[in-house]
């Protein structure tokens, strides 16, 4: 991300004034970017109760504040002289700093990492750096935070999901993670994260010197920072991608629960797992919207009891810190999020309890204007660390499950089972993961022959995961044996996750019993409950149902008459903190987009039997509607991407009379014949994979007859105008590689319904029979409009009684085919795009010489 993509609000050089709770108060010790332009986003306490601090790009510093109802202005801060720094994660532990480096490798060959740095003189300076293990994965979604973990002995961190995941001797996640998606993904069509596979962002633990590594959890998009409560337990608070909101995969930012050997189920675009799948974790508080940074246990505090039971979580883009209030809930928590303190601006990222249990907090990342606050309780309070509280017997039965995590033990099967259909659901995930982590040949029969219904679910899930198309008939048959109308709904939800991924892992059931799979699955469906129906219709789908199409168009009839269900947004005055956000999620309150009838199109925009060209009507209709709806930024994209996958599946008998519906037109046009072909092989592209390209691709001479004759092959000519020749449907491109940037040229290429101009734009009319024809107004006269619903044929004309329309307006969805650059292979992308920069001429930079279009005077 581009650091404007997710500023918070204001740009004010003088710190924030805080909202605080009745008795707080806080005061601001220091401003780093007015003393050397350093912005802070990590802190730790030293031995002397000393902060230690990390400018995101440059060094360690050293800060002595002032005792409180001192001046502030006599904090001492001192830039520390070793060669380590750009830390997004710093702690003091065994008489050393351990530094988290997130950074791309320097000139001395120093990428991200774990160092520790120690002072081996004793004068109080730094002065040995040992490496302890490097990370691959550098940024914003790199490597975080470091903590200490309960034992005293144990070091655990995090990162996010662009670092791989480093080499471990154990993982307490069984090793077997997937995408285990029952329908091709809709990536990004941004290309943010388009290639991150499974598992997602991760958390290790390792000891003092770095020689023992364990993976603990997995599944997270982008968590910056852990805690743990006094209980032992580890907290953390992961964002999801506000690009996606109005998509129903879409998850607020929220408050995790990090148990031994979680997933939490992140994965790329759409493939984001719902919070009720098996397979993963939920969360123990949804937020909202934001991007969250800092965690810190208040226990430590010396801030009223209730606050030293929960965690205070930060989220820098509405410029927030929330006290999550942590009830004990059976093995685990559920807690509740209301706002500590906020400001604006106030990017906050990162915080630690000093030795006074007064919380000190910074702002900045991205160099944004960075402070050091200080934020204490003014009143009477117990004195010294909280006591943990007494846990239920499900927290310590949790906990002894996880002991056989990671580890073959032949006591791991028969302590566990029984409880694989305990009624908590972080008790039945410590006994799933600890029988898995056993040879799958020691309990496989078992799992098959379980006589107990529930038990046999979570076996059956366990046995799917471990991907032996052997087993799939008789896993089939266990799962069908089970009866839907004894589950509750919950785990109704688990049992069409398990034929989900007995499918994905293990395959399509074939002949007689996928039939009876098709009818077992049929029986109810749709029904009231929409997330039931969003599974079984997945499932539907998959499978090709006979009479799917019909059910799940009817339902998305029902869906869209009902209208669009509440989600959970910021209210508008915290909103209101962000430039960045704070529209898009006031006018998705106004304009709401429905998530679930996104779902049913989903679902159907991969079926390929059942339909009649009515449905196929109906089904491309929709699109219309959703396009005026109000979501993120890459909103529009996805069901642009959803449109398009749709229509790679017409048959050449649909594409007539589905003409100015769908943007596909019968390949047995004559002249589309004789047009110029690529090369390929194409790619399903992304703008991210372009980017590079362009990047490297760029700084080499382009083919200029190559782009030429590919512009030619795109049809681009039919509707632009370049120089002397070509339509005036659309554009002149002439000019575009100087009037615009790369990136904005890419996303018209990319994603043209995202911005279309009314200048350029078809009409929809809507007829008294509930038809709707699309296409360019080419002529009105004597009450008839005549409209081309060809850009490629501008003599295909059809025209419409005025009589008959009840109602005309600009459609939402471009005139121009979307996905044009999937048919080019790499060099074909490289060389159309340069012909596009140059505006046509032979003569530019990106075709003679040697330095090709990457040159500084290019529009990035």
């Amino acid at each position: 991300l581009v650091p404007s993509a997710c500023q918070p609000s204001g740009s004010d050089s003088s710190p924030a004034e805080l909202s605080l709770p009745e008795g707080f108060r806080y005061e601001v010790l220091y401003s780093p970017m007015a003393e050397d332009s350093s912005s802070w986003v990590s802190l730790a306490v030293d031995g002397k109760g000393r902060l230690l601090a990390s400018d995101q790009y440059g060094a360690l510093y050293r800060v002595e504040p002032v005792p409180i109802g001192d001046d502030p202005n006599g904090t001492k801060v001192e830039k520390l002289d070793i060669d380590i720094g750009r830390a997004q994660g710093l702690l003091w532990a065994f008489n050393s700093l351990y530094v988290v480096v997130n950074n791309a490798e320097d000139a001395k060959g120093r990428g991200s990492g774990l160092f520790r740095v120690t002072d081996t003189d004793g004068d109080d300076q730094f002065d040995v750096v040992d490496s302890l293990m490097g990370f691959e994965g550098w940024g914003e979604h790199g490597p975080h935070s470091i903590v200490l973990g309960p034992d005293g002995t144990s070091l655990y961190i995090i990162a996010g999901n662009h670092t791989e995941l480093p080499e471990t001797q154990r993982s307490l996640v069984p090793p077997v993670w997937d995408e285990d998606q029952l329908m091709p993904v809709l990536r990004d069509p941004r290309g943010h994260a388009a290639d991150r596979p499974a598992p997602g962002g991760w958390i290790v633990r390792t000891d003092k010197d770095g020689e023992q590594w364990d993976l603990f959890s997995v599944g997270y998009r982008n968590a910056y920072d852990i805690a743990f409560n006094p209980e032992g337990d580890l907290f953390t608070f992961d964002s999801d991608m506000e690009w996606d909101l109005g998509m129903p995969w879409y998850r607020p930012i929220r408050v995790i629960h990090a148990s031994s050997g979680s997933e939490f189920g992140w994965r790329t675009g759409s493939g984001k797992w719902p919070a009720y799948y098996p397979d993963n974790l939920p969360a123990v508080a949804d937020v909202g919207q934001g991007s969250p940074t800092g965690v810190v246990s208040g226990a430590n505090t010396q801030f009223p009891l209730r606050y030293r039971r929960g965690v205070f979580v930060f989220d820098w883009s509405f410029g927030t810190i929330y006290w999550v209030d942590l009830r004990p809930n059976g093995s685990t928590y559920e807690g509740t999020a209301e706002e500590f303190l906020s400001g604006v601006p106030l990017p906050v990222t990162d915080g630690v309890v000093g030795n006074d249990g007064a919380l000190y907090f910074t702002t900045g990342g991205r160099r944004l204007n960075s402070f050091l606050y200080r934020v204490w309780y003014d009143g009477d309070v117990a004195p010294g660390p909280t006591a943990p509280r007494r846990m239920s017997v499900q927290h310590a039965l949790r906990r002894k499950l996880e002991a056989f995590h990671g580890i073959q033990d032949a006591a791991a099967i028969s302590a566990a089972w029984p409880h694989l259909s305990h009624a908590d659901r972080f008790v039945r995930w410590a006994a799933r993961i600890a029988i898995e982590h056993q040879p799958v040949s020691t309990w496989a029969d078992r799992a098959l022959g379980e006589p107990d219904p529930l038990r046999r679910l979570y076996a059956i899930i366990a046995l799917a995961r471990h991907s032996d198309p052997e087993r799939r008939p008789a896993a089939l048959d266990a799962l069908m044996s089970i009866e839907e109308a004894d589950l509750s709904r919950a785990q109704q939800l688990d049992l069409f996750r398990a034929y989900g991924l007995i499918i994905t892992r293990m395959g399509m059931p074939e002949g007689d019993r996928k039939l009876l799979v098709t009818e077992r699955l049929a029986e109810n469906y749709p029904e009231a409950d929409e997330e039931l129906n969003r599974e079984r219709g997945r499932l539907l789908a998959a499978l090709e149902a006979p009479g799917i199409v019909g059910l799940m168009l009817e339902h998305l009839g029902m869906l869209t008459a009902r209208g669009p269900r509440e989600m959970l947004l910021l209210e508008e005055d915290v909103a209101e903190r962000s430039e960045q956000y704070g529209g898009a999620i006031t006018d998705m309150r106004a304009n709401m987009p429905g998530g679930q009838e996104i779902d049913v199109v989903m679902s159907l925009r991969h079926v390929r039997t059942g339909w009649t060209v009515e449905d196929r009507r109906a089904y491309f209709q929709w699109f219309y509607d959703a396009l005026r709806k109000s979501g993120g930024r890459s909103y529009v994209g996805f069901i642009e991407d959803m449109r398009a996958d749709a229509v790679e599946h017409l048959t050449e008998e649909e594409k007539e009379p589905l003409a100015g519906l769908v943007d596909a037109f019968s390949d047995r046009s004559s002249f589309l014949a004789t047009l110029p072909q690529p090369e390929g092989p194409g790619k399903n592209w992304n703008r991210q994979e372009i980017f590079e390209l362009m990047s490297e691709g760029f700084d080499e001479t382009r083919t200029f007859a190559r782009g030429e004759r590919l512009y030619a092959g795109a049809l681009c000519g039919a509707c632009h105008r370049l120089g002397a020749t070509g339509g005036g449907i659309g554009p002149d491109l002439t000019t575009v590689g100087t009037r615009f940037g790369r990136g904005e040229i890419l996303e018209a290429i990319d994603s043209p319904s995202d911005a279309v101009s009314d200048q350029y734009a078809a009409e929809l009319l809507e007829l008294q029979d509930g038809t709707i024809i699309t296409g360019r107004v080419v002529g009105e006269e004597d009450a008839v409009i005549s409209l081309n619903q060809n850009p490629y044929d501008p003599g295909q004309v059809v025209t419409v009684q005025e009589s008959e329309v009840v109602r005309r307006e600009l459609s939402p969805v471009s005139i121009m085919p979307s996905r044009l650059l999937n048919r080019l292979n790499g060099e074909e992308v490289l060389d159309l795009l340069a012909f596009l920069i140059a505006g046509g001429d032979a003569e530019h930079k990106c075709f003679v010489g040697d330095k090709g279009c990457n040159t500084k005077d290019e529009a990035e």
